[in-house]
């Protein structure tokens, strides 16, 4: 897997971690008042305070192993220590590498086609003389 496919599938397990854990907090986490003068109708919403507790330190250390293993992925990105002068002369290097094998590519299929009219000549007048 190259390593953008991998940097592409580590933010979308940090975003489908960071909805999971709002997802999961907004569903079980008690109702609390937002005015003290109307309360709260019904109190079976919700886990315990401890459980809630542990399930969300659970999901925070899930979140920051995941950004630790992205910022990994930046971190060994080629080129990210270089600066953006040096990059670009990369760049500029490696257009020049592949117009250099554009031409030799050109070259060897000028060459085959060359050879196959060869051949083809060739096969022609062996099946002619032996006519």
């Amino acid at each position: 897997m190259d390593r953008l496919t991998q940097l592409q599938d580590a933010i979308d397990k940090l975003a489908l971690l960071f909805v999971s854990s709002i997802d999961h907090l907004s569903k079980h986490a008690p109702l609390v008042p937002s005015n003290p003068n109307i309360p709260v109708v019904t109190s079976d919403h919700g886990l315990p305070q401890d459980q809630l507790q542990g399930s969300a330190q659970e999901l925070a250390l899930d979140i920051s192993r995941q950004a630790k293993e992205l910022e990994t992925l930046i971190n060994n990105l080629p080129g990210i220590a270089q600066t953006p002068e040096d990059q670009n002369q990369d760049l500029e290097l490696l257009a020049q590498q592949n117009e250099e094998a554009r031409v030799e590519y050109e070259d060897a299929v000028a060459e085959a086609n060359r050879l196959l009219q060869e051949i083809t000549f060739v096969l022609r007048f062996i099946a002619e003389d032996q006519s």
